[in-house]
């Protein structure tokens, strides 16, 4: 694995479908959510890479044991119009580490683990006022644990003070 820190320049525009249910229930309804976005694809405008879709999550995961929201999208440009039932984002310019995960999908969770240790290391700290993304592409085997599957994990953060 390995992280690194990007900076985003410009405005990013979203679409897609929103899973709404408690963490512990969230794997069906993304899985779920998903499936709609890629039956629902044509319905979408400007979509600029077919094969690359995104899980975006709001910055209220870390012990909520509410109902948590997660988005599927496409990453549009310029963003037109919203399909009926749909969900558009649009995300600010601003700074991320990135984490380069390969292995199952079931162990996803240690490249959270990897990069909150990274950030500790190298001087950062998550800025949770912000989405956190990931990328899936067509290196993406999505709920395999294939250990070939890769993705994306763009975590907002900022230099630590002090």
């Amino acid at each position: 694995m390995r992280v690194e820190i990007v900076e985003t320049d410009g405005i990013s525009a979203y679409v897609g479908v929103r899973a709404s249910s408690t963490f512990d229930q969230l794997g069906s309804t993304v899985s779920r959510a998903f499936d709609e976005l890629m039956t629902r694809r044509d319905e979408i405008k400007n979509i600029k890479s077919d094969n690359v879709t995104y899980g975006i999550t709001p910055p209220n995961y870390k012990g909520n044991n509410g109902i948590v929201d997660f988005y599927s999208c496409y990453e549009v440009d310029p963003f037109e119009s919203l399909p009926h039932g749909m969900v558009h984002l649009h995300l600010l310019p601003r700074l991320y580490a990135v984490t380069y995960y390969k292995g199952p999908a079931s162990q996803t969770g240690n490249a959270y683990d990897f990069t909150s240790q990274w950030l500790k290391d190298n001087g950062y700290e998550y800025d949770d006022v912000a989405y956190y993304l990931e990328r899936y592409d067509e290196k993406t085997i999505p709920g395999s644990d294939d250990e070939r599957n890769e993705i994306q994990i763009w975590s907002p953060v900022k230099k630590r003070k002090g």
